[in-house]
């Protein structure tokens, strides 16, 4: 009977000793985890002098989605449509604002780019300051509209970052079905 013990032991510890061998390395294993940056939050909101501007018809705007990008391809961030005069042109400083979050300390190129069918001569800045209609209708610095593309270089101070978008509309009658698009991403480095 001893050995028949003994066996039904041997026989027991061995069904059990490979379970008991898998459980121990899942348990103690080392695990690699490889970890990703969150791609940053792009939100186009209204910005200080929205509301002016929006309230005589000058400009609408409608926002998507927050910005992503999905299989490489950047979403847009919002449409627009701008309303110029047919005989004056039109400054609108400061109406919408681009919020960026972005970790601090993170290194990088953002690219914010617009594309439209606006009139020609249409102009839009983005900057991190507030800028004043009289910088508007200077004309300085701005670029055409429909093919705008501006880079902002990290690192980045960490939390959200405004920068402050605005248009110069010339004199034309070709506002009428024109509109415009806003994307953005950001290439880490």
């Amino acid at each position: 009977m001893n050995r028949k013990v003994t066996l039904l032991l041997i026989a027991a510890v061995t069904a059990i000793l490979p379970a008991v061998a898998v459980a121990d390395v899942m348990i103690t294993g080392n695990v690699a985890i490889v970890g990703t940056q969150n791609a940053p939050v792009f939100v186009i909101q209204p910005g200080p002098n929205y509301p002016a501007a929006n309230a005589v018809g000058a400009i609408a705007w409608n926002p998507l989605v927050v910005a992503e990008q999905v299989d490489g391809q950047v979403t847009p961030m919002a449409t627009f449509d701008l309303e110029g005069i047919s005989n004056m042109s039109t400054a609108l400083a400061n109406v919408l604002d681009l919020n960026v979050t972005i970790n601090e300390g993170v290194s990088g190129i953002l690219y914010v780019n617009f594309t439209g069918d606006l009139p020609t001569g249409t102009l839009v800045w983005i900057s991190s300051a507030q800028m004043t209609v009289q910088d508007v209708m200077s004309l300085v610095g701005g670029q055409s509209i429909n093919s705008a593309s501006f880079s902002f270089s990290g690192p980045f101070p960490g939390g959200t970052t405004t920068y402050y978008i605005s248009f110069y509309l010339p004199p034309s009658t070709a506002y009428a079905g024109s509109t415009g698009t806003i994307t953005g991403t950001f290439i880490a480095s």
